[in-house]
């Protein structure tokens, strides 16, 4: 069996097999820090969690959390970690945000408080209902009051009460913490001399509800405690709790409530706040009739391949992995093979490549891997298993245990079984691409009910989901992709918290990436990741703004924080192993297939942009000036100077037959922007930071590239973040421009009036809209979206094929649960071909024969580049239209093949028909 396939009614079997298979998992799995489940089932009436093992920032198996940076393991306790990288961040988004701020009759302060919330860490082996008991050692090390520089006296971190330690009992979700704690009943010391319980308001997110708390003695360092939770049902509905803290002294403090019994169902786990330090010496259960979860653990989050920087050298083919693992390791290693099932297995095949596995500051357990392919990937498909430390761990024992499911975070639904190995499809026309664009991993899940498909519930049980819906992918793999653009918003740092550490950076990161279904299509596909601003962990950053906010203090935001952001997002794009925090990356690029003959390239439209500011002269209060610098000023860059050099250079030389690019986010201005922040009618407002943060905002900027993209045919340009499908062809320029996703994030961006079939954009530019599946409308006529219709969580599938006399193009907005055969959403799909793409040509290059399969490039005779093309096996080029050029102009027609190259003088003829 294909094992990224779903499975059919007689494999369902597999499913229960793993089930039953992960008590052997989870017994060989299971770090040595933890006490095994065979050794907790032998004594359910004193189940005793240890953290023995070496030092370690990572918390042990065993145990989830939103917020890893509170905790680590350290002489053989689960230490508190009080003092993090990046961790004085706000959460009141981007400081330009004061255009939004002061419409409202506000302003941006840049004085905040940073003291973070409760942070709880819960064990996933136990979910608790009815009778029973838990039980926890403490140890008290003092608080932490070292102040910073800048830091205020007036933080609630540095008064007394903040500071907390404790039991939390009663969670729905394993990510119940920091600002999100909704059902989580804590019994906790205080650093304020208190002990008690805190009960939520049942629906109200972190809204506590009377406190049973009383006077308790004010630890110092060295003092332990015992604090334990004893819940038992007491009839109609109620459970009493007794919390239960045992002095130094031998004194029983104890704080009761009566509470309903559903308050009291689910995880427990230890809670931490402020700058009380403290460690964890061991933890006791006492299940009642509750018995041990077993939840598969995986170690290796994902180990992805990175398309774009595949290369030959010196005959080889190279690429490039990035492992994320789960613990501390010292080598991660790649082993690649021409097939799934190598004989002798796995451990026979020869290492591919190898590497340190590095933590730092800003990196949590990454390898960047540098893998020779034992074949070219354009012959043949390739399969890799990923190795740490001499084991195997590219399976994921989540599938099929108590690793996924409603309370977990991952629904886990596909693939069927956890048992896959990576595979690298093979790179031939015609290529396949999936793209995908905001992965959000909040709010409910999309699921089966009587009535057709639901969304059901924002919180409890599935506050956070790595997919929006049930059967997400279930049909992707008979669409043959071979690589899988991650395109803008891939995994929305800030959108949970906005994390305060490197580990809860990660944690983010992995949920949205390495959950069961995700990280089965990243090891099963080349990928390309191009982020947005909300993968850097702030809202709008783009042009000056976003260098200034890292090397500058006093602007309403922590510069580590953005300087981390910064760090961990570009390594985790191009594998680099060291990142400068300050410098701007110059993320563009272009990838080439083996056979030359199609390719993707990647840009960035928002790091290098302009300053979005045009009423620089309002702002010093000269108010008959203001906007006085026009979103239209033709001085206005899109791309910078820089990379629009290096996007008219590949545009002009590259010698592919076809070309995508992604990375601008609507040149056309089609989108509205937030009317409500912009006190005017106008759909597109100058000072409008929502408009602002599309391409098409920079109106110059976006004519100059619309224009070079326009001057060959075969260019299609896509991209996410809109949280909009849209197809689209620009009648002038002959420019295909596509919008895909959310898969996970709803509120797509309104369409302007008159939007529709033939419409013109805000800025008055000609297009067909062939498709648009928005959250409302359901194609370009804005047809509302039929009642029961699954939501419109979407991928872009595309499909270049070079291979024929006129290359095909065709690009199709699919639903996340829908099949290949299926009808494509939002109205039409675009089937194309190159001759109609570009703009109209004024002269052509009749057929030269130079030299066989060969990269070809025409110039002026002054070298000036023209626009490449690939000749034949019979060395012939191709018809080659030309735009802008008059014909009767001589042009230099050379050949390239690697070892020898060959030239002609040609003179361009008129266009034929």
């Amino acid at each position: 069996m294909n094992a990224d396939r779903n499975p059919s009614a007689d494999e369902l079997h597999r499913r229960d097999f793993l089930k039953i298979a992960g008590t052997a998992v989870a017994a060989t799995a299971v770090a040595p820090n933890l006490i095994s489940p065979q050794a907790v089932g032998a004594a359910r009436d004193a189940n005793v969690i240890g953290f023995e093992g070496p030092d370690s920032l990572f918390h042990g198996h065993g145990w989830e959390t939103l917020n890893p940076g509170y905790w680590q393991v350290k002489n053989g306790a689960l230490r508190r970690r009080l003092s993090n990288y990046g961790d004085r961040a706000r959460s009141t988004g981007f400081p330009f945000h004061y255009e939004t701020h002061k419409r409202n009759g506000g302003k941006m302060d840049v004085d905040y408080d940073p003291s973070l919330p409760e942070g709880i860490i819960y064990r996933k082996d136990w979910k608790l209902t009815g009778e029973y008991s838990v039980t926890a050692t403490f140890t008290f090390h003092g608080r932490d009051e070292q102040k910073r520089e800048g830091d205020s006296d007036e933080w609630k971190m540095f008064n007394d009460g903040h500071g907390l330690m404790g039991i939390g009992i009663g969670a729905k979700n394993l990510f119940e913490s920091y600002g999100k704690v909704r059902n989580t009943i804590i019994a906790a010391w205080t650093d304020d001399g208190k002990f008690g319980l805190q009960v939520r308001r049942q629906g109200k997110r972190n809204q506590a509800g009377k406190q049973a708390k009383v006077a308790a003695p004010r630890l110092k360092a060295g003092d332990r405690v015992e604090i334990s939770v004893a819940v038992k049902p007491v009839g109609k509905g109620q459970s009493e709790i007794s919390s239960t803290l045992l002095t130094p002294q031998g004194k029983r403090i104890v704080a009761t409530r009566r509470v309903a019994s559903k308050m009291t169902q689910g995880y427990f786990g230890i809670a931490g706040r402020g700058l009380a330090d403290f460690e964890v010496n061991q933890v006791g259960v006492t299940p009642g009739k509750n018995e041990p979860l077993l939840a598969g653990e995986v170690d290796c989050h994902t180990c992805y391949p990175l398309g774009d920087t595949l290369k030959q050298t010196n005959g080889k083919w190279q690429v490039r992995f990035v492992g994320i693992f789960a613990s501390d390791g010292r080598r991660a290693e790649i082993r690649v093979s021409e097939s799934e099932n190598p004989a002798g297995g796995w451990e026979k095949v020869p290492v591919a490549g190898r590497a340190k596995i590095v933590n730092n500051e800003w990196r949590r357990n990454t390898s960047t891997i540098h893998v020779t392919l034992p074949a070219s990937p354009a012959e043949k498909t390739l399969y890799y298993t990923v190795w740490k430390d001499g084991k195997n761990v590219t399976s994921d024992p989540r599938v099929g245990s108590a690793g996924t499911g409603a309370g977990t975070g991952f629904v886990g639904d596909v693939p069927a079984s956890g048992g896959y190995v990576g595979r690298l499809p093979q790179l031939q026309a015609p290529y396949k691409m999936c793209g995908l664009s905001c992965h959000a991993v909040t709010s409910g899940l999309q699921q089966r009910t009587e009535a057709g498909l639901k969304i059901l519930g924002g919180g409890d049980d599935w506050m956070f989901r790595d997919q929006p819906t049930v059967e997400a992918y279930k049909h992707l793999a008979d669409y043959d992709f071979q690589i899988m653009c991650w395109e803008d918003d891939i995994w929305y740092l800030e959108l949970v918290l906005y994390p305060p550490s490197t580990d809860d950076a990660y944690k983010v990161i992995t949920a949205s990436i390495a959950g069961p279904t995700s990280r089965w299509q990243m090891m099963r596909h080349w990928n390309i990741l191009n982020p947005g601003d909300h993968d850097y962990g702030m809202d709008d950053v783009k042009g000056p703004e976003q260098i200034v906010i890292r090397i500058k203090d006093g602007l309403g935001q922590d510069k580590n924080y953005m300087r981390r952001n910064f760090q961990i997002v570009q390594h985790l794009i191009s594998g680099d192993e060291e990142v400068d925090p300050e410098a701007n990356p110059k993320k563009w690029r272009s990838w080439k297939m083996p056979n030359r003959d199609f390719t993707f390239a990647i840009l960035d439209s928002r790091l290098w942009r302009s300053s979005q500011d045009t009423a620089m002269w309002d702002d010093e209060g000269w108010g008959h000036m203001r906007d006085l610098y026009d979103r239209a000023d033709p001085t206005r860059s899109l791309l910078g100077e820089e990379q629009f050099a290096w996007l008219q250079e590949l545009v002009r030389t590259d010698s592919s037959r076809l070309i995508c690019l992604t990375g601008i986010n609507g040149m056309h201005t089609v989108w509205t922007g937030g009317n409500k922040y912009s006190n005017t009618d106008e759909p597109f407002a100058q000072r409008d930071r929502v408009a602002a943060d599309y391409a098409g905002w920079v109106a110059a900027g976006s004519d100059r590239v619309i224009e070079l993209l326009g001057s060959r045919d075969g260019i299609v340009t896509v991209y996410g973040d809109v949280h909009n499908g849209c197809i689209m062809k620009n009648t002038d320029h002959g420019l295909i421009e596509c919008s895909f996703g959310p898969i996970g994030r709803s509120g797509g961006r309104a369409v302007i009036p008159g939007f529709g079939g033939k419409m013109k954009d805000f800025d008055g530019r000609p297009l067909e809209v062939t498709a648009l599946y928005h959250k409302t409308h359901a194609d370009p006529a804005l047809t509302p979206q039929a009642p029961g219709a699954p939501f419109y969580w979407n991928f872009l599938e595309m499909e270049f094929d070079p291979r024929a006399a006129d290359p095909a193009i065709g690009l199709r907005l699919r639903n996340m649960i829908d099949a290949p055969d299926a009808a494509p959403r939002g109205g039409a799909p675009l089937e194309t071909a190159a001759s109609a793409t570009g703009r109209k040509a004024s002269s052509q290059v009749e057929p030269v024969k130079l030299l066989p399969n060969s990269d070809v490039r025409i110039v002026h005779t002054d070298g000036r580049p023209i626009r490449g093309t690939r000749s034949g096996e019979d060395a012939r080029t191709p018809t080659v239209a030309l735009t802008d050029i008059d014909p009767g102009s001589q042009v230099i027609v050379t050949a390239f093949d690697g070892r020898k190259s060959m030239s002609r003088v040609v003179t361009t003829s008129s266009v034929q028909g």
